[in-house]
């Protein structure tokens, strides 16, 4: 068996397909399924039901849809280097809108006659979002793009995410199961559906008419943030509002942080300075009012108050007599109390005498109790070896 490196087999596919007559100067017909031009050179994908081909044009000027049924004229290259078999493109034409597009078209129409796309039917973002729901790969770049922005904007927001495929065969049923499991979580204030951009086939789950219905449906605010700028499909119609792409989405879910502080600020001072014109004009009105009833008292109640002084002086008089009985009276409690005090009789020579803490009497002490005994300035344990009633 001949062993070739990869090098020496790509070598001699490309001289099998340079060498093939019926490879050149051939046209091929085929519904786009991915465009984009840069720097004038087209990479686009042709497809029809089974297989795709990759395409590229040089010298490229002329825009086209995804979805547009083309006829290209060219040769089939291979490229050792990259390992790849392209249809270099010297001519491209128009010839109408292929079977994907058809059917997109069909199922747009239809669920815009049924109203789901009505305006008056969208659900308002709020302003202030404080969690969201994110269905999308948890492995894809997409998700780890929408975190950093989001969390650059508002590190306080949450960003709860439902893993689902979001192409492929599964992709509806758990796009549609994300949906649901949001709907139903009270934490969340908005569902974020997305993934990057892709061709018309890594699209069409997000053009079903079953997910579309699920949306439609859905409670909470729902943001379809599917593929790039350029990229439209049946859930950005439905959705309450379309993101242009998926960073796109972050930003409309964030508020800015630096933003709403100065926002508060604007409307702080804004505050102060209202208030400080009321004050203004509160202490204007109240200095005039001022003014008048003095000058109608002045006029008319000079007697008033003089009589009214005349009673403040007497009732200062009686105050200040009803204080000096009062805190002669105090006096003499306080001697009294000092008189009374326990401290003050165990300095003059008396003793405080218990048994397990209660004050003994005849009656409850007996010959060989212990007792205690507290003086001013110690404690004492005793035995009763007598007693005797007095």
């Amino acid at each position: 068996m001949k062993i070739f490196t990869v090098s020496q087999i790509n070598k001699i596919i490309k001289d099998l397909i340079d060498n093939e007559v019926i490879l050149e100067d051939i046209m091929i017909t085929g519904e786009l399924s991915s465009f984009s031009i840069t720097r004038n050179i087209a990479y686009f994908t042709l497809k029809d039901n089974d297989n795709l081909l990759s395409c590229i044009q040089f010298n490229a000027y002329k825009e086209f849809k995804i979805g547009d049924l083309v006829q290209c004229r060219g040769n089939i290259k291979y490229y050792p280097k990259g390992g790849k078999l392209t249809f270099s493109v010297l001519s491209i034409e128009n010839c109408g809108q292929g079977e994907l597009y058809q059917q997109f078209l069909k199922m747009k129409k239809k669920l815009e006659e049924e109203g789901l796309f009505d305006e008056a039917n969208k659900i308002s973002i709020p302003k202030y979002i404080n969690s969201v729901g994110v269905v999308t790969s948890k492995t894809g770049a997409v998700l780890q793009d929408i975190k950093n922005i989001a969390f650059r904007r508002n590190p306080n927001i949450d960003i709860y995410v439902y893993d689902a495929q979001v192409q492929g065969n599964y992709a509806v049923q758990q796009i549609i199961e994300g949906i649901t499991y949001f709907d139903n979580m009270t934490d969340v204030d908005v569902i974020v559906v997305a993934r990057g951009g892709g061709s018309i086939e890594d699209l069409m789950p997000f053009n079903d008419e079953e997910l579309t219905r699920v949306a439609f449906i859905c409670n909470k605010p729902l943001i379809s943030a599917v593929g790039h700028e350029t990229d439209y499909t049946i859930l950005d119609f439905v959705a309450d509002l379309r993101a242009p792409t998926p960073s796109a989405a972050a930003e409309l879910i964030t508020f800015n942080n630096a933003d709403l502080i100065q926002y508060i600020k604007d409307i702080k001072f804004n505050f102060d300075s209202i208030i400080d014109d009321k004050i203004i004009d509160f202490e204007t009105k109240v200095n005039y009012n001022i003014l008048n009833i003095e000058r109608v008292l002045n006029d008319t109640i000079s007697g008033e108050i003089l009589y009214i002084n005349d009673l403040f002086n007497n009732i200062e008089r009686l105050l200040d007599k009803n204080i000096d009985t009062t805190i002669y009276r105090v006096n003499i409690l306080l001697n009294t109390l000092d008189k009374l005090n326990p401290t003050k009789l165990l300095k003059s020579g008396y003793a405080h005498i218990t048994k397990n803490n209660s004050i003994i009497n005849f009656e409850n002490i007996k010959v060989g109790d212990e007792i205690d005994i507290r003086t001013n300035d110690a404690k004492i344990k005793a035995k009763v070896i007598e007693k005797e009633k007095v």
